[in-house]
């Protein structure tokens, strides 16, 4: 599968990044650096550096496919990822390592970061909204 990246003002294809070998569900780009972040049905979550075109890092940990993704608003070094394993992963993006496992008992299919205090917001299969306290 492959990510395509347009110009908006021109409507020509930019670039196509491969990498996943499942259907891409999710993306997120940092809006303190050149990367991007995306989630897939293969297991895995990769960020991509966009000056270079490349993944830089893996994070895993997800024992089935990735359906969301988020990075928190405020705090430039938390990504929340959330799939079919029903939890939603916490991220430190420096190190790769996992900081938190927010449960469900079904797919995490939405996450909504805020910036008050901060906190996450899950969506699941299991029809409930959870709010999460960090």
């Amino acid at each position: 599968m492959a990510i395509k990246i347009w110009d908006v003002a021109t409507g020509a294809l930019k670039l196509t990044l491969t990498g996943h070998i499942g259907q891409i569900y999710g993306l997120a780009f940092s809006p303190y650096h050149t990367c991007m972040f995306s989630a897939a049905d293969d297991k895995q979550v990769k960020c991509w550096d966009l000056e270079y075109n490349k993944v830089i890092r893996s994070y895993h940990g997800h024992l089935s496919g990735v359906h969301c993704l988020a990075l928190h608003p405020i705090l430039d070094n938390v990504l929340f990822t959330g799939g079919s394993d029903s939890v939603c992963r916490v991220w430190d993006v420096r190190t790769k390592t996992q900081i938190h496992v927010l449960s469900h008992s079904n797919t995490v299919c939405s996450l909504l970061a805020r910036s008050m205090d901060p906190q996450i917001v899950t969506g699941s299969h299991d029809s409930t909204i959870k709010f999460w306290d960090l």
